[in-house]
């Protein structure tokens, strides 16, 4: 990538006004050629967003609605008439997930909502870490995938952008058992970069007016980034979401394990930043970007990982590794962490019955952070150990 470096395009947005939002991505999109260059008006399409979970815009758990309006719309202006959007929830329906978020079918220019619940094995022989994937049948029969992710923390990979955003692809509870699979954040990084490698997403458009920092990605605190960026290579959009929260790119294993395996790149030298502010396209260094739109207070681990001949032991690294902890007082023991539990048997359960609060076997837990991701009371959030992961 040294010859032709990835763009990536900045774009200020301070509010969810839905002309406004839908004005700063056109400008976006026309430094990359607009969609009449990206997508064909006869093209199958699927526009994923984030949905983590059925929740409203101001919580900042899903892509907003502003934002996928404004895609949407742009597509219908390009003329694309076979339109779907639809994500793969960790928990409940897509179709909930959007009526929740606030979208109408009869309001989204012509699109159409997707379940995103039936599965298609993919083999995918030349995958490096996943030579098969379970994807949900949309992204099979898809000409052209539009990835719209959400700015947030991640308790295994320290960030969510546009890598992480394809685990969407597989389809309902198989993303568990992936997790079981691929059980700590750098072969899990690969993975996620096997799917990219599959599956070609056209382009990657991320929602950063509202992120959200600390315990995300769906019991953290929203934040104002007031940024929208968009991008052909998912590793250059989120290593600049780095430099925007003063964290090293290099630190984020789907930022390093991506540019390892050949889906984009996290090295400056091979990033070039355009900023479209107002009527002006300029490029702009990654230390200008943040002095004027940084945020070095976000809360999100900048911690360098202690790599230490203890971490060869899996005994060790159990006890000294940080973990899910519940706080007693939030848990209101739906059970939904115990449900999304990948591990056989269970590594957080009712062993007190279910008029306690479920307790864990940190002996079996694997550190995935499903149980986390998915309770609806952000009783659950890592407790930082001797070893910093």
């Amino acid at each position: 990538m040294a010859d032709k470096k990835s763009k990536v395009i900045a774009i200020p947005c301070d509010s969810y006004d839905e002309e406004k939002v839908y004005k700063c991505i056109k400008t976006g999109l026309s430094q990359l050629g607009g969609f009449e260059s990206i997508v064909g008006a006869e093209e199958k399409i699927l526009v994923k967003p984030n949905l983590l979970s059925a929740s409203v815009p101001d919580k900042a758990i899903a892509t907003h609605p502003s934002v996928l309006k404004g895609v949407l719309r742009l597509l219908n202006e390009r003329g694309c008439t076979d339109v779907k959007i639809g994500d793969s929830p960790g928990h409940g329906s897509c179709e909930g997930a959007l009526k929740t978020l606030g979208l109408k079918e009869d309001e989204i220019y012509g699109a159409r909502f997707t379940p995103m619940s039936e599965n298609v094995h993919v083999d995918f022989p030349e995958g490096e870490t996943c030579k098969e994937f379970d994807f949900c049948k949309e992204i099979v029969e898809s000409d052209a995938i539009i990835n719209v992710c959400k700015m947030k923390t991640h308790a295994l990979e320290r960030i969510t952008g546009a890598v992480k955003n394809v685990y969407g692809f597989v389809c309902g509870y198989r993303k568990a058992a992936g997790h079981v699979k691929f059980p700590n954040d750098t072969v899990f990084a690969r993975m996620l970069a096997d799917i990219h490698r599959c599956t070609h997403p056209r382009i990657h458009i991320m929602d950063g007016i509202m992120a959200m920092e600390g315990n995300g990605p769906g019991a953290g605190t929203p934040t104002p980034m007031n940024m929208i960026l968009i991008s052909f290579d998912p590793v250059a959009l989120d290593t600049v979401f780095c430099y925007l929260v003063n964290l090293n790119p290099e630190l984020v294993p789907t930022n390093s394990q991506g540019y390892r395996i050949g889906i984009g790149t996290d090295r400056d030298d091979e990033i070039e930043i355009i900023l479209c502010d107002g009527s002006e396209a300029k490029i702009i260094e990654k230390n200008e970007l943040f002095d004027r739109y940084g945020n070095g207070a976000f809360d999100v681990g900048r911690e360098k990982p202690k790599n230490t001949f203890l971490m060869k032991y899996s005994g060790f690294m159990t006890k000294l590794a940080r973990r899910p902890v519940i706080d007693t007082e939030k848990c209101v023991k739906c059970g939904i962490c115990v449900d999304h539990c990948p591990v056989p048997g269970k590594a957080v359960d009712f062993k007190n019955g279910k008029t306690s609060p479920p307790v864990y076997d940190y002996k079996k837990c694997i550190r995935c952070y499903c149980c986390q991701e998915m309770c609806p009371q952000k009783a659950i959030s890592p407790q930082k150990g001797l070893l910093r992961r």
